[in-house]
């Protein structure tokens, strides 16, 4: 055996043995400052083994662990099924661990409760009380220990509702998509964790989830957990010469496991096609749960590849460089294969017939040489943001399309290098939002008062958070856009006072109030805001607020309104 195997079965062991633990730590008040960090920790390893060890962990939906408490099998599974989610879907590790957080959180407080419910055993009055509370408990637990992950309070806010809703034909609309997944998880994981579950629970349970919601993320997740499976798909049964026979891995041929009295008899390899099924397996076995993985090759699941720092290299070129010519543009921006389709369409709006470009070449001289570095700039972002992957990509990809209509409006251009030069600092930001604060990210705004009124409204108010990390954006414009006028002025709308905003400041003030205006009942600007918007409408030769509002209304836009 070797040693990274080996470390994979004490790995598999301490996962089990900790869910437990922590499942434990409620019950010990002395403990309750204890149980954020360690359910952190958790999370964390869950991510690790995941991460080296899927095919384990994908077996393990079909084990029962009889030295464990039901809950600690429930949770084990509701994990599981948030990695596989969470893998499909592309999400980061730092979303992974909010989703994971909030999944263990959701059983800290009524593990006892639900071990008799899984047992089919009536709960006392007291009980009955606590499992109706069981969420806002844990939030309380949680605050005690004075650590209380917001995105894990949020989910679990939300969870009992959520979780009533997709089980019923009820159309109520679920727009936390991060508490779908933890919901979607929890009900699959409700269907195949109860000892003696009946054959084929798993894709019993996902069908019916999937027959019964209409809506498009939770459908998304259940294919990308079902695609997932595909890929991985063992711990499923077979006979095999009479006695059950689990599969533990599939590539080009199969390793099966044989067992007798719920005990591992023996490894098999071969490439005999069988019919699998998902079947409940209640087993103690060690060499079963654990120690066969050391015997096995195992796939693991390599870092996701980005091109966030190859593409923002390139950027920093497009900035800074002093360009004579449209080929050494072109040049600049061959790495990437996939910029042609995107620039092409773009250049449509520098055509008087709406026509895009033929190529590359084409379309950068349709577009001119002062625009042309601008228009790649934005291009090259916009690749980049439709390509990181995030419970809410498709509301922030909406809101960003939203602000680019907003601004043709105001300017009365959608294109030119006065459009250019404002739509980059908000598309690199949208791309910075995306890299460094994916877990603060909400489908709706922020309204919350500023502490200090005669501050501006951040742009991520619009996605749901009062502020960007001051220093972290800081560092990442001057890295990128040392020397851009806009990218200054935008920074300036963020941080300064309105008594020292610059014009060109002033007019990205007016695009957020506007983008604002479109995405929530309840905002309200400031008396300063509603100058500096009133006065950039004149800039642009609107006759007032209304004008332009009636104009944006026509663009029949997506917008979402709490």
């Amino acid at each position: 055996m070797s040693q990274t195997n080996h470390e994979v079965s004490k790995q598999l062991f301490e996962l089990i043995q900790k869910t437990e633990i922590v499942l434990r730590l409620y019950y010990n008040k002395n403990k309750w400052s204890n149980i954020f960090p360690t359910l952190a920790e958790l999370a964390q390893l869950y991510r690790e083994v995941y991460r080296i060890a899927p095919n384990a962990l994908h077996s393990y939906l079909s084990f029962y662990f009889e030295e464990y408490s039901p809950t600690t099998n429930l949770v084990v599974k509701k994990c599981i099924l948030v990695c596989i989610i969470s893998e499909g879907q592309g999400y980061s590790s730092k979303i992974q661990q909010e989703l994971l957080v909030a999944c263990i959180a959701s059983f800290i407080c009524i593990k006892n409760e639900n071990d008799k419910l899984q047992k089919g055993l009536p709960l006392s009055e007291q009980g009955k009380k606590l499992w109706k509370i069981r969420y806002q408990l844990a939030v309380k637990v949680l605050e005690h220990g004075g650590s209380i992950n917001k995105q894990a309070a949020r989910v679990l806010a939300r969870l009992q509702p959520y979780c009533e809703t997709l089980r019923s034909k009820n159309l109520t609309p679920l727009y936390d998509n991060t508490t779908l997944v933890v919901a979607i998880a929890q009900i699959v994981a409700f269907a195949i964790a109860k000892k003696g579950c009946k054959r084929n629970a798993l894709s019993l349970a996902i069908k019916r989830l999937y027959l019964t919601n209409t809506d498009e993320f939770v459908r998304t997740s259940l294919y990308k957990m079902v695609e997932q499976f595909s890929l991985l798909p063992v711990g499923s049964c077979t006979n095999y010469e009479g006695d059950t026979a689990v599969l533990l891995l599939k590539n080009d041929q199969q390793v099966l496991c044989t067992i007798k009295d719920s005990k591992l008899t023996k490894l098999i390899k071969t490439k005999k096609p069988y019919d699998f099924e998902f079947r409940q397996i209640a087993t103690t076995d060690k060499q079963l749960l654990y120690k066969v993985w050391g015997h096995i090759e195992l796939p693991s699941i390599g870092a996701k590849e980005s091109n966030f720092d190859n593409t923002f290299a390139v950027i920093e070129k497009l900035n800074t460089g002093s360009f004579g010519s449209f080929r050494a543009i072109e040049k600049t921006i061959t790495p990437f294969p996939h910029i042609e389709e995107a620039l092409t369409q773009a250049a449509k709006l520098y055509n008087r017939e709406a026509q895009k470009g033929a190529n590359i070449r084409h379309s950068l001289t349709m577009v001119g040489l002062n625009t042309a570095t601008l228009l790649c700039q934005r291009v090259l972002i916009e690749q980049v943001i439709s390509q990181l992957r995030h419970p809410f990509a498709q509301d922030v990809w909406h809101k960003y399309q939203q602000i680019s209509l907003i601004l043709a409006t105001l300017i009365k251009r959608a294109y030119g290098q006065e459009f250019e030069s404002i739509l980059s600092p908000i598309s690199a930001v949208v791309a910075f939002m995306l890299k460094h604060h994916d877990i603060d990210i909400k489908r709706f705004t922020y309204t919350e008062k500023e502490k200090d009124g005669t501050k501006p409204y951040s742009l991520s108010r619009l996605f749901g958070f009062p502020h960007f990390d001051e220093q972290k954006l800081l560092t990442y414009f001057e890295s990128h856009f040392g020397d851009s006028a806009a990218h200054q002025a935008f920074q300036n709308s963020e941080n300064e006072k309105h008594n020292a905003l610059s014009d060109d400041a002033q007019t990205f003030v007016a695009v957020k109030i506007l983008a604002m205006y479109w995405n929530s009942a309840s905002f309200e600007p400031t008396a300063w805001q509603k100058t500096v918007l009133e006065e950039q409408v004149l800039k642009f030769g609107w006759s007032d607020v209304a004008q332009v509002q009636e104009a944006i209304l026509t663009l029949a836009m997506h917008s979402i309104i709490e």
